[in-house]
C-alpha cells in the first residue's frame, strides 16, 4: 500500500512539473512572438541584390545604363539596418567626384553618416527620397574610369556570400552594443533577423563605428 502511495506521489509531482514548466514555455512564447510582431524585421532575403548590378562594399551600387550614363544607389541591406532615411548634401550636377569622395550624407539620431562614391565621374543628376527601396537611384554620373572602377566592385551575382558575412557583422556589432533588456535585441531570437532600422536603437559612438565598418571600403 505504502509502495502504491509513493507511486502515486511521484506521478502526480512529475505531472505538475510538467504543467508549470508548459505554462512558462507558453508565455515566453508570447513575450517573444509580441516583442517580434511590434517590430518590422529584415532576414538575408530582403537584402535581395538586383541582377546586372555591383555592389560596392560601402554598401552602395552602380547600375551600367550605358558607358555614359549609370545610376548609384544604395542597397537592401543598408536601407533596412538604417530604417527610413533622408539624404542630403548631394554632390551637385556638373561636379567631379572621385571614388571615394562624398555623394550625400544622412542622419541618424542626430550623427550625419557619409556615403562614398564607388566610381570616378561628373554628377548629371541627384534625388533626394525619403522612401528609399533597394532599386532607387541617388545620384547620376557619367563615369571616367568606369571600366577600372568596376573591377574593384562585386557583381551581383557573386555578392550573395558577401551579403551573408555582413549580416553576420552587424549582429556582432548590435550584440556588443546593447543592453540586455534592449528591444532591437529581442527581437533576434529565432537568430536570423534583425530590427529594421536596427542601427538607430544603438548609441552615438556605436554609429560611428557602423559608418566605419560598412559605409567605407575595407
Amino acid at each position: 500500500m505504502v509502495f502504491i502511495l509513493v507511486i502515486i506521489s511521484l506521478f502526480v509531482l512529475v505531472m505538475l512539473d510538467i504543467f508549470i514548466f508548459n505554462r512558462k514555455t507558453a508565455k515566453i512564447d508570447a513575450k517573444t512572438s509580441a516583442l517580434n510582431s511590434s517590430y518590422q524585421v529584415f532576414n538575408i532575403n530582403d537584402a535581395e541584390l538586383p541582377k546586372n548590378y555591383y555592389f560596392s562594399k560601402a554598401h552602395s551600387w552602380i547600375k551600367v545604363d550605358t558607358p555614359e550614363k549609370i545610376e548609384i544607389g544604395l542597397d537592401g541591406f543598408l536601407l533596412n539596418a538604417l530604417g527610413k532615411i533622408r539624404l542630403f548634401n548631394f554632390a551637385e550636377p556638373g561636379k567631379k567626384i572621385s571614388k571615394g569622395d562624398i555623394m550625400f550624407e544622412t542622419e541618424v539620431n542626430n550623427v550625419k553618416l557619409k556615403f562614398h562614391s564607388p566610381v570616378d565621374g561628373v554628377v548629371t543628376a541627384n534625388k533626394a527620397d525619403d522612401n528609399l527601396s533597394k532599386d532607387d537611384w541617388c545620384l547620376k554620373v557619367k563615369p571616367l574610369n568606369l571600366k577600372e572602377n568596376i573591377q574593384t566592385l562585386i557583381p551581383s551575382e557573386k555578392a550573395h556570400k558577401w551579403i551573408k558575412s555582413e549580416f553576420k557583422r552587424l549582429k556582432d556589432l548590435l550584440y556588443y552594443s546593447m543592453d540586455t533588456n534592449s528591444l532591437a535585441g529581442a527581437t533576434m531570437y529565432d537568430g536570423g533577423n534583425i530590427v529594421e532600422g536596427a542601427v538607430s536603437y544603438i548609441d552615438k559612438d556605436r554609429i560611428k563605428d557602423f559608418e566605419e565598418l560598412f559605409l567605407r571600403e575595407q
